[in-house]
């Protein structure tokens, strides 16, 4: 049996840059498959050497390689509207591939947003993503499966998609990309300080089992973290306040402090915003304790280390690893001596090619 696998998930609380390497794997190593199992509480954003931003949020993202056949799984949590949008908005790199969608994917109505809205008082992005599993694990009446909503849809994205399972599609003679949501630190059961999490799991293994794939092909697991994990902010997009948690023991601080800490210059704004929500996102310290707990579940075979400008500006869209200050090299040491897991890309900066590809050069 092959191992021809490859995951990529976010060891921390999110917005750690899974899109950018998910592009980045599926155009260096060519997938032939990629498969996720997001919902539309999460966004996922990939750009290109000349500065064009693609936003997906249900179409993976290694979307950039026009090669790669792309699948949704059961898992998924689908509003139709933003995967309309999504098809329309990238005709052109979609180039009339056809998206398989597994039939027992849910779709989020409006009814899911607004009983979020009326009960949840956590932190929530209320996109209805919780509500819309709960009714699909409860088996009530009124569930809607992508199945049974197919024929709802616009014709566009109708001659776009094929609805089937998509566990037909996997061959371990291919290679494939799981492509991981939200953040390991967010996960239900293993995240930090519940309720203020998300309403799934998100560690390695349970990607893997929302694929329907066999945990005996997997290659390699790329866990992408930064030096100062974020969460979601406080003021939510219905106008109220809502706590979103704390980082266990972590301390919070300011943009403004770590733009000082990297020298970032003054007219720059490395101020954050959520990419769903567009609020501006709370940033700690980096938590060496939850990044050995992540490890320790995940058993990441590579670690993506992204941001580090916010360490160093002078890192900023570097391409060469000996060009990297010592600053940055010594956080890059702790983060391997931490968890006995090798730095292998490490991120500059927000486009495609700002990466540094250690796979081949240590």
């Amino acid at each position: 049996m092959i191992n021809n696998t490859i995951i990529v998930l976010d060891g921390q609380a999110g917005s750690c840059g899974k899109g950018k390497f998910c592009g980045y794997i599926a155009k260096k190593y060519n997938i032939d498959i990629a498969i996720n199992n997001w919902g539309s509480n999460a966004g996922h954003t990939y750009v290109t050497e000349d500065n064009k931003k693609i936003v997906l949020q249900h179409i993976p993202c290694s979307l950039v390689n026009e090669h790669t056949q792309l699948l949704i799984g059961p898992g998924a949590i689908i509003t139709p509207e933003i995967l309309t949008n999504e098809i329309d908005n990238n005709a052109e790199l979609l180039n009339h591939r056809k998206i398989v969608i597994h039939p027992r994917a849910m779709i989020i109505k409006e009814k899911h947003r607004e009983f979020e809205r009326q009960n949840l008082k956590n932190g929530s992005t209320f996109k209805g993503c919780g509500s819309a599993i709960a009714e699909k694990v409860l088996r009530l009446n009124d569930v809607e499966l992508m199945k049974d909503y197919y024929n709802k849809l616009p014709s566009s994205v109708k001659n776009t998609i094929v609805i089937n399972d998509t566990v037909d599609y996997m061959d371990n003679e291919k290679s494939i990309l799981i492509e991981g949501s939200q953040g390991f630190d967010l996960d239900i059961n293993f995240g930090i300080n519940y309720p203020y999490v998300t309403s799934r799991q998100c560690n390695a293994s349970q990607l893997i089992a929302d694929c329907g794939i066999a945990p005996f092909w997997v290659k390699d697991i790329i866990m992408v973290i930064r030096p100062y994990p974020i969460r979601i902010s406080n003021k939510t997009e219905l106008g109220v306040d809502c706590f979103s948690g704390d980082y266990s023991n972590s301390n919070e601080i300011t943009w403004k402090e770590i733009k000082q800490r990297c020298n970032a210059p003054e007219d720059v704004d490395i101020t954050e915003y959520t990419t769903v929500t567009k609020k501006v996102r709370r940033v700690f310290e980096m938590n060496w304790d939850r990044l050995k707990y992540a490890v320790k579940i995940n058993c990441p075979t590579q670690i993506a280390l992204n941001f580090v400008q916010y360490i160093d500006w002078n890192a900023y869209k570097c391409k060469e690893y000996e060009k990297l200050s010592q600053k940055v090299k010594e956080f890059i040491k702790e983060v391997e001596d931490t968890t006995g897991v090798p730095v292998t890309l490490i991120g500059t900066g927000p486009n495609n090619d700002d990466i540094i590809d250690l796979n081949n050069a240590r």
